[in-house]
């Protein structure tokens, strides 16, 4: 069994080398194909863009159309006198258009309130003027005038009695009542198993407490009702219509369905509901899949909506509003037709934005969706398209990075490139040939992220492994030996892996003026220096800390590695108290060493401290190899070391250093003294994390003067954070006078709020400061 373990493990752990540096390309990868999946609002909004523009390309075709737009126009405006017009005025033109033989006819306008011209709404106005002398009385004057002219809503409803007149409504929270539907709805599911029994296929309809109504007399006069909402994206751009909303326990169809009921004469509109995958665009599941109506059927979506496909505007035939009206008027223009009466005068705002047209008048929409269900013409996208896309993009992404690392860039290039557009020649096909919408983009720039981190990361790996090379070899191997090597760095692997560590950073505060008293007295600088390292690094070792190295007068050092140090992060932090007790004997030694001749100065220290994956393991340098620690989390830590200086603390640990001590605290370790000082980005980082101080150990820890004051800081940093600058400020003064030892850091505190005061930080701001030095 040895044996075989022997040959086996190197050969695993080769492999798992090799293996590596594809990791991070597949996480991209497979992030960006879960974002596919999941579709959020960017994703969507690129893959709409996309759709819209093949919609521009090549809109959808109609001819001999049996819709007609009555347009409400600004010709119709001039002629007909200013907006809303009598209700005499749509009598006679429902009267007329009823006579050409229109099939239906479709308000796109509310009529909520009473027509201004009837005589109930101007008689009120008219009692306050003066009446001549000898005119008769008021009383009288007033039954003459309603016994002889007509009310407008009276005349407007006789004229719906015998016509295909379809209503308005629109569903809203802010009305008040209900209008009764016109139209049966019929209800019929299938392939239901026990779990889905219970679920309500209407459920995912757009949904709204109430309706505005019409004057009642309109309502119950016209033989159809559609609601008019629209349905627009969160880019203001109509995408999509839906055909059927709730209030209440109430089902209404849209204009435009209603619409087609009216004109075929049918009763109901029937919906299908069953456990169904694909037939519609993104279904899934048990809902709504079909509707319909007369002799139409339609895929919808479980929210009762479809996916517009839109002709040119030109394309629709138009009728200007006061053309009804004049005698010469063609009436085979409206024989047989679906009439939609609606505006496209601007004044009248009901202008919308869809694909083809930043400035659609409302009513095509409701045409347009009119048009694709007799033509029977609808955008496919059902959920294997979905899947398809996700497939094809993580195989080609995999090669892509497998060609990256085996092939170089040039034919991993051209390999992207003919994916990318044989990928949009596929999408562009399907769309013109089955208007089937395959999403071009977010696929390829998937797989274009990844085929660029790979990329990047090839490049990197062997520019960086060429020069570690070359420097390091130089000095032992022939230059023809170094080149081989440094062209194929698999002959050599410098030794390494990835561990949580916590690393620490020591450095003298205000070792300037110590090294300029002695700029004449060189070997009594290094006297104190080698006093001042021993001194510490004796702790450091004795609480399993590892040396990594020393800098001047700083001291770098490590937790977890070569040896697993338990809880390492507790351990540290313990360390770092220590070092301030070795601390004091340092200053001693070196008042009382001859050989300086009375050191008087004292040393002060910085320590940061930081937990995280760190790269460990022999590094190799210009001249040796050096078992030592790379990565961010060094870095965190040495910025730390120098924040110690802004908010004058001995000890600045990161949040999880503290979060490692406090496990081992909870676990039975005696406690240690922390206190939360700030959430700072730190130079060189974008996301901030919270700091905190190592006041002492478990003696200050378990003192009232430390409870309250950790208590106090509490309030202070979230008075802070929550902007309320006059109570943080005032917490922050009053903790300064309580606590001498901060009395520093509060004073910095008052500071930075006065700042903000005269430069807000922003409603968004989450607390966090950026620090602008190391």
């Amino acid at each position: 069994m040895t044996p075989c373990l022997g040959v086996v493990l190197p050969y695993l752990k080769r492999l798992v080398l090799r293996l590596q540096k594809f990791l991070f390309p597949l996480a991209v990868l497979l992030t960006a194909v879960f974002l596919q999946l999941w579709q959020p609002y960017p994703v969507e909004f690129t893959r709409n863009l996309v759709f819209d523009q093949y919609n521009r390309w090549h809109p959808r075709s109609e001819e001999n159309s049996p819709v007609v737009f009555i347009d409400i126009d600004e010709a119709s405006l001039a002629k007909l006198g200013q907006f809303p017009w009598p209700r005499s005025t749509f009598a006679t033109m429902v009267e007329k258009m009823t006579g050409y033989g229109s099939a239906a006819i479709a308000f796109d306008i509310l009529f909520t309130e009473a027509d201004r011209t009837a005589p109930s709404e101007i008689l009120p106005i008219w009692k306050g003027l003066r009446i001549a002398g000898g005119a008769q009385d008021w009383p009288s004057l007033r039954a003459t005038i309603n016994a002889q002219i007509i009310n407008p809503d009276d005349a407007f409803a006789r004229a719906m009695k015998n016509a295909p007149v379809i209503m308005a409504t629109m569903m809203s929270d802010e009305a008040t009542g209900r209008p009764m539907p016109k139209a049966g709805i019929a209800l019929r599911a299938q392939s239901l198993d026990d779990n889905e029994g219970g679920l309500d296929p209407t459920r995912l309809l757009p949904n709204s407490e109430f309706a505005i109504q019409n004057r009642n007399i309109l309502d119950e006069s016209a033989v159809g009702l559609g609601a008019i909402n629209a349905r627009i994206d969160d880019d203001g751009i109509i995408r999509r219509a839906s055909l059927l909303f709730r209030a209440d326990d109430n089902i209404y169809p849209s204009l435009a369905l209603e619409s087609l009921r009216v004109a075929q004469g049918a009763g109901s509109i029937v919906l299908r509901a069953s456990d169904v995958r694909g037939e519609g665009t993104y279904t899934s599941g048990f809902g709504l899949s079909r509707l319909k109506v007369g002799q139409i059927v339609t895929p919808i979506e479980p929210d009762g909506s479809m996916r517009l496909y839109f002709a040119a505007s030109e394309d629709i035939q138009t009728v200007s509003a006061y053309e009804i009206l004049e005698a010469d008027f063609d009436m085979t223009r409206l024989a047989g037709k679906i009439a939609f009466i609606g505006t496209s005068a601007a004044g009248l705002k009901d202008i919308r934005a869809t694909p083809i047209n930043p400035a659609t008048p409302g009513v095509e929409v409701h045409i347009q969706t009119v048009q694709q269900m007799i033509a029977g013409t609808y955008l496919k996208r059902p959920i294997w398209v979905q899947l398809y896309e996700a497939l094809a993009t993580v195989m080609i992404g995999m090669v892509s990075v497998f060609m990256v690392y085996r092939f170089s860039l040039g034919p991993s290039f051209v390999f992207f490139t003919f994916a990318l557009v044989g990928g949009s020649a596929l999408s562009w096909q399907q769309f013109t040939d089955n208007l089937l919408l395959i999403d071009p983009a977010f696929p390829a720039f998937s797989v274009f992220l990844t085929f660029l981190t790979a990329a990047v990361l090839h490049f990197i790996e062997t520019a960086r492994e060429r020069y570690e090379v070359r420097n390091a070899f130089q000095y032992y191997l022939a230059p023809d030996m170094v080149e081989q090597i440094a062209s194929d760095p698999n002959k050599l692997k410098l030794g390494g892996e990835t561990r949580d560590l916590t690393i620490l950073f020591c450095d003298i505060r205000g070792f300037t003026s110590i090294s300029e008293a002695f700029a004449d007295e060189p070997e009594k600088l290094t006297h104190i220096i080698n006093i001042f390292l021993t001194g510490l690094s004796r702790v450091i070792q004795e609480r399993s800390g590892t040396i990594d190295k020393y800098i001047g007068d700083n001291i770098m050092a490590f937790w977890n590695a070569p040896t697993e140090v338990s809880q390492h992060g507790y351990e540290a932090c313990s360390a770092g108290l220590a070092m301030l007790e070795a601390l004091n004997e340092v200053n001693r030694t070196l008042r009382q060493d001859p050989f300086l001749g009375g050191f008087e100065q004292e040393i002060r220290i910085g320590i940061g401290l930081n937990s995280g994956p760190t790269l460990v393991g022999n590094v190799g340098s210009d001249q040796r190899f050096n078992y030592s620690v790379m990565g961010d989390t060094v870095n965190v830590a040495a910025r730390l070391e120098g924040q110690t200086k802004d908010y004058t603390q001995t000890i600045l640990i990161g949040e999880t250093t503290y979060q490692d001590a406090q496990t081992a605290i909870n676990a039975g370790r005696p406690p240690i003294a922390f206190l939360e000082m700030d959430l700072i980005a730190l130079k060189g980082k974008a996301l901030p994390e919270r700091i905190f101080a190592v006041l002492g150990d478990e003696k200050m820890a378990q003192s009232e003067a430390y409870q309250s004051l950790k208590k106090a800081q509490q309030a202070l940093l979230a008075s802070y954070r929550a902007q309320d600058w006059d109570v943080a400020e005032k917490s922050a003064r009053d903790m300064a006078d309580a606590y001498p030892e901060l009395a520093d850091y509060y004073d910095m505190l008052v500071n930075r709020i006065k700042a903000y005061r005269d430069n807000s930080p922003g409603s968004d701001w989450d607390g966090h400061f950026i620090a602008l030095t190391k």
